[in-house]
This record gives C-alpha cells, structure tokens and sequence, in this order.
C-alpha cells in the first residue's frame, strides 16, 4: 500500500490502477470524475499532520485519520475480491502471490491482481 498526504496524489496514484470507482457508499466515479472530487476535497477539507491517504495494490484509496485504522472510501471495480486491511501496517515485509507472483498488501487474504486466495 502506498501512503499520501492528499486525496488529489492517492486518486492521481490510484488513476494509474483502476478506471472506474464507487463511492463507499453509493456514487460511482470514472478517472476525471475522481480527480475532481479529491481536488475539491483537498480545498475543503485538508487532512491534518497526523493524517494520510492509503491507495492499495488495486486502486482503493481509503483515508487513515489517527494514522493507524483505514476508513476506505473510493473501492475499484478492477479489483473486486481485494482484501482490503481494516489498519495501516508500516511494515515494509513483501508478499507474493504464488499464482500470479504480484505483489500483495501484509495481512491480505487475496491477490488484488488475479483474485487469488492467498
């Protein structure tokens, strides 16, 4: 998992992954689309010294305000069976997938490249 200090470097970052978002709870986005809302964001409501965007190997982008839980709030249609971490792990220990050998995020359950349970 990559770490940010804004949504608009983390959906930059996550544009590069994925082609289309869903709103954690509802609103889909394409590229532009989440481009926008997190430059919007970023104006409105910038994250303090302690806070962070995490974007996973998938494209999900999810925001860690104490630094530690990740609240995800950008999910990507590109990696549906991604296991996406409840905490942010600082732990730089790489994993392989043994189908696919992409990498994976520490404590995953599956592949985010190939679905794969790990």
């Amino acid at each position: 998992m990559k770490q940010f200090n804004t949504l608009l470097k983390a959906a930059e970052f996550a544009v590069t992954l994925a082609a289309s978002w869903q709103f954690a709870t509802s609103e889909r986005y394409d590229k532009k689309g989440l481009l926008g809302i997190a430059e919007v964001s970023d104006a409105e409501n910038p994250p303090d010294e302690y806070s962070f965007y995490v974007v996973s190997p998938g494209g999900a982008i999810g925001f860690c305000e104490d630094g530690e839980d990740i609240d995800w709030l950008f999910l990507t249609d590109a990696a549906p069976n991604e296991d996406l971490p409840l905490i942010f792990q600082t732990a730089t220990q790489v994993k392989f997938c043994t189908k696919c050998a992409s990498g994976v995020a520490p404590g995953a359950r599956f592949c985010g490249k190939c679905g794969n349970r790990l």
